[in-house]
């Protein structure tokens, strides 16, 4: 994998995507929410939720053929999911999806408190960031703000479908290319960022050490994943619930295509073993709904609970018909019940939501 590729088409010129912000960015490190502190819940408000032409290049004119199934979209269950490297990712790449994964970096930037990122990456004006790779891009929504707020910055995005827009930032590159390919870039990266590639990759630790051979001495790596199942402080979220039961059989089904959703809680070690320094672990609470008291967390849990119900289907129906061997059918009746719980405030479940990040030292291992 690498800048200019044969297979890679490339996306380069300026975009009207933008993600919305919070007015007045702060240092997330200030607010980070400690792992073992419980959410309180609003006791006033515990009645139930009211439902209220890209243009591509290729690299190479050779490459038109395989430029063409790169484009090409799987069909399954009422979804398009990318046809590049077929059924390596579980998740859909229609325009439902991509709007929900729009919504979902505005969660993101709420958690944050408007920043991009939260490890010390370009806080620091004597190390500018010249080089910075945003691994499994999505959209691209990331990889634009980020861009645009750095314009001294050159920023790669790389993913498995093209769903990119055609019209971004000068200094930023859309690839589509497989992180589990060997990476061939041509210069070393001094920021590479990560978001939700639970269930993308199956060799953690050969992940962790490719990015770290494509990190500069000094760079740094940020992982920001979800973590399986979902979980409640106060007992409230009881094992016979649908939610619970459903979030389990997803784990189960990644389980067994090798594609773990609770990779999280290795990626500490990981880096470790890899060689990086100066890793820092925390954890986050997405409430299902806007259950929570303060305001902060009852914003994130009303995004939250769209974020949720508008992607049950797509974090489901593949993970559950490949994984598990369902039919399209069970795992709609499935989601009906389950549903109701992601609306009910009386149940105070959430999402951890863990961000990891380490440094490359600065004189590298022997």
């Amino acid at each position: 994998m690498g800048d200019p590729r044969s297979e890679s088409p490339k996306v380069k010129t300026p975009s009207p995507r933008r993600s919305p912000k919070s007015a007045s960015p702060r240092d997330p490190s200030s607010t980070q929410d400690p792992t073992d502190a419980p959410l309180v819940a609003d006791t006033e408000d515990v009645g139930d939720t009211v439902d209220g032409d890209s243009t591509y290049e290729s690299v190479m004119s050779s490459s038109a053929s395989m430029a063409s199934s790169i484009f090409r979209h799987r069909q399954e269950n009422g979804r398009t999911y990318h046809a590049y490297k077929e059924l390596k990712y579980i998740m859909p790449n229609d325009e439902a999806e991509n709007d929900r994964l729009d919504l979902q970096h505005h969660i993101f930037s709420l958690t944050y408190d408007g920043a991009l990122h939260s490890c010390p990456a370009g806080k620091d004006p004597t190390k500018p960031l010249r080089r910075v790779l945003d691994a499994g891009t999505g959209t691209g929504i990331w990889a634009i703000d980020f861009a645009d707020e750095h314009p001294e910055t050159h920023v790669i995005g790389i993913d498995l479908s093209p769903i990119q827009p055609a019209f971004v930032p000068p200094n930023l590159s859309f690839y589509i290319d497989d992180l589990e390919e060997p990476w061939t870039f041509s210069e070393k990266f001094d920021f590479i960022y990560c978001r939700f590639l639970t269930g993308s990759i199956g060799n953690w630790p050969k992940f962790m050490e490719t990015a770290y051979e494509n990190l500069s001495p000094g760079g740094w790596i940020e992982i920001a994943d979800i973590m399986s199942p979902i979980d409640c402080d106060d007992g409230t979220l009881t094992e016979d619930t649908p939610l619970l039961k459903w979030s389990t059989l997803l784990l189960q089904a990644a389980g067994q295509l090798g594609r773990p959703i609770d990779s999280a809680r290795l990626y500490k070690q990981q880096l470790l073993d890899a060689g990086f320094t100066n890793v820092m672990e925390r954890v986050h609470k997405w409430p299902q709904n806007a259950w929570a008291k303060d305001k902060k967390h009852k914003e994130i849990g009303a995004w939250s609970e769209l974020n949720f119900t508008e992607g049950l289907n797509a974090m489901s129906v593949a993970l559950l018909t490949r994984g598990l061997g369902w039919t399209a059918e069970e795992v709609e009746i499935l989601l009906i019940d389950v549903r109701k719980d992601i609306k009910n405030k009386s149940i105070h479940a959430y999402w951890p939501i863990w961000i990891v990040y380490a440094e490359k030292p600065e004189a590298e291992k022997a």
